[in-house]
């Protein structure tokens, strides 16, 4: 449930999904096997199976029931089911599994909704990745044409020699200063984010009316001056590099929240040119994908 950006650092454009394929969820099946790693539930699932129980409903006539038995439907006039309702004075009971299911077997495929076990271990359980970063990716997507070209000019993906990076242009060119930051005169109005659009969006954090509280942005950047550099410095949440190394803050989970501490994040972005563009090699790309999980 998250998107976050990868630059992917690459000899050529027809690489991408090699380089990517290690760390892609088996969410639809379709994950290169070589990738993956056999979970094994049978020993959990059966101590769930021999000592637990689920709770039922019993009926005026003494029949045990699920709560989401049919009987139990609220239907709206057109026939859709809309929930379950018990009745408040019928009696809620405790079944065994092993009462209600006849084996193991019938346990996994009715109550923990397996269809089978697995044909190549004659295990029950699933195969999973476990070093998965991603379940679908696209070239661009949300942060389409974020890379900005010496030219002027946007794209998705360029050689790291025609792309801008900020920490490179201030030892070039004539340059102006504005909050203390140099830009190159010639390019400063072409940024993702201006300059004083990066001002003002730190005034409104600090008076309380970002996502965070001001503590944490003061934590995580430190002051005005850095906060502005990182919003118009190049880096992404996560590179793969052209050894196939996936390199990161943290891990990202659901709802766009991810691990890593402040501090982390802040050395991540603040070592990113150094760590992964400086001494790349200019005739490689730079890709920059969206990435979801």
């Amino acid at each position: 449930m998250s998107h976050f950006t990868v630059a992917i650092i690459t000899e050529t454009l027809d690489n991408l999904e090699k380089l990517l394929a290690p760390y892609q969820e088996n969410n639809m099946g379709d994950c290169p096997k070589q990738y993956l790693a056999f979970h094994n539930v049978e020993d959990e699932y059966r101590r769930v199976y021999e000592n637990e129980s689920a709770e039922h409903i019993q009926l005026e006539n003494g029949r045990v029931v699920s709560p989401y038995d049919e009987v139990f439907r609220k239907v709206t006039a057109s026939g859709s089911v809309i929930g379950y309702e018990v009745p408040a004075h019928l009696k809620r009971v405790q079944v065994p599994h092993k009462q209600k299911y006849s084996s193991f077997d019938d346990f996994m495929i009715q109550y923990e909704g397996f269809s089978s076990c697995d044909e190549e271990t004659g295990k029950w359980g699933y195969w999973e990745n476990p070093n998965a970063k991603w379940d679908w990716w696209a070239t661009g997507g949300r942060w389409s044409d974020s890379l900005l070209l010496k030219s002027g000019k946007r794209a998705d993906a360029a050689q790291i020699k025609d792309i801008f990076f900020i920490e490179e242009a201030n030892h070039e060119g004539v340059t102006i200063e504005i909050e203390g930051y140099q830009v190159p005169a010639s390019l400063a109005p072409t940024f993702q984010i201006t300059v004083a659009e990066a001002s003002q969006a730190w005034d409104e954090v600090i008076a309380g009316k970002g996502f965070y509280k001001p503590e944490y942005y003061l934590k995580r950047y430190g002051d005005k001056q850095s906060y502005i550099r990182e919003m118009l410095c190049f880096s992404t949440y996560a590179v793969i590099t052209p050894d196939g190394v996936w390199h990161a803050k943290g891990d990202m989970g659901w709802f766009g929240i991810s691990s890593e501490s402040p501090e982390k994040a802040k050395e991540f972005s603040m070592s990113y040119f150094d760590t992964f563009i400086r001494n790349a090699n200019p005739e490689h790309y730079l890709v920059l994908v969206d990435c979801h999980i």
